[in-house]
């Protein structure tokens, strides 16, 4: 559980500083295509991965079930999302979209319980009102929600799905396995989609452009490798809770580059989101088996 806990911590950071840079760098292509681009970069450095440390034999021996749920999430969670995502983030901006993407862990709390049977208990709920409290205060101005918005929420419940499903096949499989797999089929399937509507032929490459492009890829392979690790160690609830925690990576960035400044709301709404992750995490439950050296 501890080693679950690890890596959702560690992919809420790279999801923050990710949805900080997407928010910049898709406003410089069409979101689709960018999504596209970017996914493939992610998927050749899976595939360099698998080269390094030799581990084509874990895709073999996949059944054809398997191999269906494979599909499933490259369409759930590779393709479909990714486009939803992206071009309401570039039509709404990241601030409302990080929000709505935070709330991730409901659509994952119904969906776990309908598919794996994971029960949330008493204070899972206390901590998820927490959470989505802190992340409303960190909302700047007005809640508005528009055409932008619905499609970042469609895109949220479609990964909510997608985890949910990817949980189940991770008792089974490596990790690497369904990351890659999503990549893969993913892709594939924006690919198939763009050459249909010509937009491929409308890409234009910049050296700017190329370069948001390579960061972005680093930080979705970043985020691929340590999630997955962390649905294989927690159940879908706890992880998507702690990441949750990304909006807080997102809040201090905008401050550092935006010159957005932290107000005492903003602050409190951080110190909400740390609380409600905390709860939902059983960090105290961590803490009190770590061993303490007792001085004689």
């Amino acid at each position: 559980m501890s080693r679950g806990v690890n890596f959702a911590i560690l992919t809420a950071l790279i999801s923050g500083i990710a949805v900080f840079i997407n928010g910049i760098a898709v406003k410089l292509s069409d979101p689709v295509v960018y999504t596209l681009m970017k996914n493939s970069g992610a998927l050749l450095f899976l595939v360099a991965i698998a080269f390094l440390f030799n581990e084509w034999h874990r895709f073999k021996g996949l059944s054809g079930k398997q191999l269906g749920y494979l599909v499933l999430i490259g369409l759930v969670g590779g393709s479909i999302p990714f486009a939803l995502f992206f071009t309401g983030l570039k039509m709404s901006g990241a601030a409302m979209s990080s929000f709505i993407f935070r709330s991730l862990f409901v659509f994952a709390g119904v969906f776990g319980y309908l598919i794996l049977k994971e029960k949330a208990e008493p204070k899972h709920f206390l901590a998820g009102f927490l959470i989505l409290l802190g992340n409303v205060l960190l909302i700047p101005g007005e809640i508005a929600f528009g055409l932008g918005h619905l499609l970042v929420l469609g895109a949220t419940a479609l990964w909510a799905l997608e985890y949910t499903v990817s949980r189940m096949l991770l008792k089974d499989l490596h990790p690497r396995v369904v990351m890659a797999s999503r990549m893969l089929f993913g892709s594939a399937a924006l690919l198939i989609f763009l050459g249909a509507t010509g937009a491929l032929a409308e890409v234009v490459l910049d050296a700017e452009l190329l370069a948001w492009l390579a960061l972005a890829s680093i930080l979705l392979t970043g985020f691929l490798v340590s999630w997955y690790t962390a649905l294989k160690h927690l159940e879908v609830l706890k992880a998507t809770s702690i990441l949750a925690t990304g909006g807080i990576v997102t809040a201090v960035l905008n401050l550092a580059f935006l010159g957005k400044v932290v107000t005492l709301t903003d602050a409190f709404g951080l110190g909400l989101i740390l609380l409600g992750a905390a709860i939902m995490a059983s960090i105290s439950d961590l803490l009190s088996r770590v061993p303490v050296p007792v001085v004689r």
